[in-house]
């Protein structure tokens, strides 16, 4: 429950981040919002969608993507509800900022952080995988984790200094590290 209201808190943070570019008066709106919708997605879908060590792989794996599916629902609406209450609908790069959070929310927090890492704690537990797998996949998302902040970070370093984007990119990193930091943690010390 911590790790969902920091994800949360770090989420709306970043929503108020973007909103401040467009309207400024309605940030702390879009954070709380982005804030209880982050903190749903990733808390309530667990209540609806149990699983036990005794339930066979595909069982489990089908809970796990029901969990996701879920999920991924409050992560995908919560730009929409951001842009009807901001506005911007025609600002490209707030629309290019929600679209990045939607994608960090539904592939690193529901893919990775709920289907894949409990998908291999229940292996594991059940002793049911194989180690080096599990290593060369973490160590490929980490590059490729790696490389994007890099590639980005290159857009705004290359612009004149804009607190508003690197308190963005701040967080956004930091919200990413939070994410596959838990995931990996959570493989690792099962």
């Amino acid at each position: 429950m911590i790790y969902a209201f920091i994800v949360a808190l770090l989420t709306g943070s970043l929503y108020a981040a973007s909103a401040l570019l467009v309207a400024p008066t309605r940030a702390p709106i879009v954070a709380g919002i982005a804030v209880v919708a982050t903190f749903l997605s990733i808390y309530l879908p667990r209540k609806f969608f149990h699983y036990h060590l005794e339930d066979i792989a595909p069982t489990v794996l089908q809970r796990l993507m029901q969990r996701a599916a879920i999920g991924s629902a409050f992560v995908l609406a919560l730009p929409v509800f951001a842009l009807a209450i901001i506005g911007g609908w025609s600002n490209p790069e707030l629309l290019g900022e929600l679209y990045m959070y939607a994608l960090i929310g539904v592939f690193l927090f529901q893919g990775i952080g709920e289907v894949i890492t409990n998908h291999v704690l229940y292996l594991q537990r059940t002793h049911q995988y194989n180690s080096n797998q599990l290593f060369a996949m973490l160590s490929g998302i980490a590059l490729l984790i790696f490389v994007l902040i890099l590639y980005f970070l290159a857009f705004d370093l290359a612009q004149p200094p804009n607190l508003r984007k690197y308190v963005r990119d701040l967080l956004a990193i930091t919200l990413v590290l939070v994410g596959y930091g838990r995931a990996v943690f959570l493989m690792a010390h099962h």
